[in-house]
């Protein structure tokens, strides 16, 4: 309907004013002296003329997304809208066997059988995630911690996916949340992502010395800039251990170069 309004505003036709700014969205809404000046004709019409092209050319492209993807659906593009649901895989103390527990979320709430630990260690791997017993002693050697199922619950960091906000409230229950993620550019720009809403609680599996992984740098990047992309965030987060390795050996490790063969 808003879309409809729009339209009859750009022709020069008179709309009700006032049930169309009941379907604005809150910050067009907020703004709406800033784009629109009205002039009352009658009963229900109103003659309105457009004073910000800018905003008002944003409103008309918020107004033309569907509002859910069974509309994107039927107009056959459901990948316009975001899914109102996103999962988890988690490991945690009561997992008995490879199988990890999903954890359904719809972006207020969570639907989980299980009491979190204090931390989160996410692996970003698929290979690594299921492979996480061989995994925990290398990150603990990285960082001098114990990382086990008795103090952490181990997630799966599903690439840009782990940057959800359907995943906020299952990472707001951690204390703190170590990122155990490949050292390469796209890497970085999640942890880097994940930080700025997330804040300190989130912690980059990195350690102050690579010496005795620096053969393992074996990934070269694709394009130059990928590696000056990881060297500002290496430098830019203090990793300066990682930042020397990149420096020095010109490559990416993966992380799943540091299984067990």
């Amino acid at each position: 309907m808003l879309k409809k309004y729009l339209q009859q505003i750009r022709q020069g036709k008179p709309v009700h004013f006032g049930r169309m700014l009941e379907l604005l969205p809150p910050l067009f809404y907020q703004k709406k002296s800033e784009i629109f000046k009205v002039r009352q004709l009658g009963s229900g019409r109103w003659q309105v003329n457009i004073l910000s092209e800018a905003l008002f050319s944003q409103l008309e492209q918020q107004a033309l997304k569907p509002a859910s993807r069974k509309e994107a659906a039927q107009i056959g593009d459901s990948h316009q809208v975001n899914t109102s649901f996103g999962y988890q895989l988690v490991y945690h103390q009561s997992c008995l066997n490879r199988q990890p527990e999903v954890v359904v979320l719809d972006g207020t709430d969570k639907f989980q059988s299980y009491q979190a630990k204090p931390t989160l260690l996410l692996i970003e791997n698929e290979e690594c995630f299921f492979r996480y017993a061989e995994l925990l002693p290398v990150c603990g050697q990285m960082l001098a911690l114990d990382f086990s199922l008795h103090t952490t619950d181990i997630g799966f960091a599903s690439g840009s996916k782990a940057s959800s906000a359907l995943l906020m409230p299952f990472y707001q229950q951690y204390q703190q949340i170590y990122c155990a993620f490949d050292f390469d550019a796209a890497a970085l720009e999640l942890f880097d992502l994940l930080k700025q809403r997330l804040g300190d609680k989130l912690k980059f599996v990195t350690p102050a010395d690579f010496s005795p992984w620096q053969a393992l740098f074996n990934n070269k990047p694709k394009h130059p800039n990928q590696l000056a992309k990881a060297l500002e965030l290496a430098e830019k987060h203090h990793f300066y251990g990682l930042l020397d390795a990149l420096q020095q050996k010109g490559c990416f490790l993966e992380q799943e170069a540091l299984l067990e063969i």
